[in-house]
């Protein structure tokens, strides 16, 4: 059943009002501005289908019909390389676009040394910027998306640690808040959700994806869409880390009475996530008709994960609706990345969290 959450237009005037920086139904897939910004400042310490089935043995080769969905000339269960995927190319500002049910999509790729062509088995990071009112916003404006690519992730693709595929995908230009995170009919696909599928099938067909290790990272409404993947395809993603971010679906996130809609969770794996707030002054007066608290937020979501079976590092601190600027947050994401592929349901950080967290960082273990 679809969860009861608030009406896209209650959600609208929240974010719109409140979501910029402080300063101080079920989706198929593969396997593989006049708004206030949610901005980053720039980290300079960063570094650098299936097989077909054998016909039964008791039916003639004859009657068996033949595959009219597999090319002859291509194996069912290789990745076909379209003529749009082929053209996509690594650019830190140069946007690649991949249609997705008939709308031409945009994103930003990086790609680590090595990526020369198909058959790899590369890991995959998928960053989401924060609400910058891009539904408002000229068509076609990346002002957003190339600093949260150029700055964020995009210095870290060839890390030792883990040398990664960065995508960074822009939002459609029509959702309330830039992300589709405030769906009104969950029986219909949901844009962003086809653009991560879009966008891994592409990468694996043209230079293969490491299916344990799909990543997310999310800040504000990024790190809500973040968190919305994990509740639909928690069954590809191998870990979250969102600063301010939130499940809308949880229930102790009610704000009064707007409900919201999320769809069905999908199957999981049992992914690990990192969650950041900041503090008591990680939250919006909206208007007049309630604050948006994005430090409880995620107190809240904390327990109700872990009674998902989810183990959770939850970590604060004072600086707001931002990232925390120290310590250096390549660090602690990759350290995080790295150790948590698909498959790590018990986080081996439950005995010791890396020195390269901040200290506020707490590990909170899976309800059995």
């Amino acid at each position: 059943m679809a969860a009861r959450r608030w009406t896209p237009i209650a959600i609208a005037s929240l974010f719109v009002l409140a979501c910029g920086s402080s300063g101080g139904g079920t989706d198929t897939s593969t396997d593989p501005g006049p708004a206030p910004d949610d901005t980053v400042a720039p980290d300079d310490t960063a570094v650098p289908e299936d097989a077909l089935e054998d016909a039964p043995r008791d039916v003639p080769p004859g009657d068996v019909p033949a595959p009219t969905d597999v090319p002859a000339d291509v194996a069912p269960d290789v990745p076909v390389l379209s003529a749009e995927c082929a053209a996509v190319a690594s650019n830190l500002t140069v946007p690649n676009t991949l249609t997705v049910d008939g709308k031409a999509r945009s994103f930003l790729l990086t790609t680590p040394t090595g990526t020369t062509g198909p058959g790899g088995k590369w890991p995959v990071v998928f960053q989401f910027h924060g609400f910058v009112g891009a539904s408002m916003g000229p068509p076609g404006d990346l002002g957003e998306t190339q600093n949260f690519h150029k700055y964020l992730m995009g210095p870290a693709v060839n890390d030792p640690r883990m040398p990664f595929i960065l995508v960074t995908p822009q939002a459609d230009g029509e959702a309330f808040l830039d992300w589709n995170i405030t769906p009104d009919d969950v029986s219909k696909p949901n844009p962003d959700v086809r653009l991560f599928d879009a966008v891994l099938a592409c990468l694996d067909a043209k230079y293969g994806v490491d299916p344990d290790r799909v990543h997310l990272v999310g800040f504000s409404a990024g790190g809500i869409l973040s968190d919305f993947l994990g509740w639909v395809r928690g069954d590809r993603v191998a870990s979250i880390l969102t600063w301010s971010g939130a499940y809308l679906v949880d229930e102790a996130n009610a704000i009064e009475s707007f409900p919201i809609y999320w769809p069905d969770m999908g199957p999981q794996s049992g992914y690990v996530q990192v969650m950041f707030h900041g503090g008591p002054t990680d939250q919006w007066a909206a208007g007049g008709m309630f604050t948006a608290h994005f430090d409880q937020w995620n107190k809240n979501d904390q327990p109700w994960l872990n009674g998902l079976h989810h183990d959770v590092i939850l970590c604060s601190h004072t600086q707001g609706h931002t990232p925390p600027s120290t310590p250096p947050l390549t660090g602690y994401v990759m350290d995080f990345f790295a150790a948590h592929p698909r498959g790590v349901t018990t986080s081996p950080f439950a005995t010791g969290i890396p020195a390269s967290f901040p200290a506020t960082c707490t590990y909170h273990a899976a309800t059995p």
